[in-house]
């Protein structure tokens, strides 16, 4: 009986070394399976110690366990498909903005040569005047112009792409600075939107997009409103 004990013993100890690898196997993977689990089940009972057989209860509780990491596996399987086919959709939908409008905050537009450029502002008050000064890259005033009085709240205005001389100003970025009074000739303040063409959309490795417009690259959270 003593070389029986002995041997299972030693069975036992092989079987718990065989466990323990599978384990770290598992631990350096990052996650236990379901069929590692079942096998680590199955090994445990052809080596259990047949002068102490597993309880019932030890064993029900086990196969609870194994039915509930199944459970959530298949939960994690599904979310993940669901994830995947939201990213996809979202994807889709970015790639059709290509060729509309984005309305986001910026003084920036660019302006190709006998075009005009459309933007807007969003005063938090009733405005006598509007003063809109327009300056190319190196700094300098092409435009300014007096745009009259403007509503509390969104407003939109247009250049027309020419200087103060009347002529069509080169193609370029311009920055166009925007700014109010009121009745008092007190500052009235806003929030300035540029109207900028889509011409791309890009996506992380995430799947976050990013929106191309005029001289702008913006993640899609920052456009304010899209349109035809």
């Amino acid at each position: 009986m003593a070389t029986t004990v002995s041997s299972t013993l030693s069975d036992i100890q092989s079987a718990g070394d065989k466990a323990k690898n599978d384990a770290v196997t598992a631990k350096n993977g990052n996650k236990l399976d379901k069929n590692a689990f079942l096998k680590l089940l199955t090994e445990q009972m052809s080596h259990q110690d047949p002068t102490k057989p597993m309880d019932n209860t030890e064993f029900v509780a086990q196969l609870a366990q194994f039915s509930s990491l199944e459970a959530q596996n298949n939960t994690n399987d599904t979310l993940g498909k669901l994830l995947t086919a939201q990213n996809t959709s979202l994807q889709n939908s970015a790639v059709g903005m290509v060729g509309k409008t984005a309305v986001f905050q910026t003084n920036d537009v660019t302006l190709v040569k006998g075009s005009q450029a459309a933007l807007s502002a969003d005063l938090t008050d009733l405005a006598a005047n509007v003063t809109m000064t327009i300056t190319n890259a190196a700094g300098a005033v092409v435009r300014t112009d007096q745009l009259g009085p403007a509503a509390a709240g969104k407003n939109t205005f247009k250049w027309d792409g020419k200087n103060n001389d009347g002529d069509d100003v080169d193609t370029g970025t311009y920055t166009i600075s925007l700014t109010a009074q009121d009745v008092q000739g007190k500052d009235v303040a806003l929030t300035q939107y540029g109207h900028e063409r889509i011409t791309s959309v890009s996506f992380s490795s995430t799947g976050e997009a990013t929106i191309h417009a005029g001289a702008a690259s913006l993640p899609l959270s920052k456009v304010s409103e899209i349109s035809e």
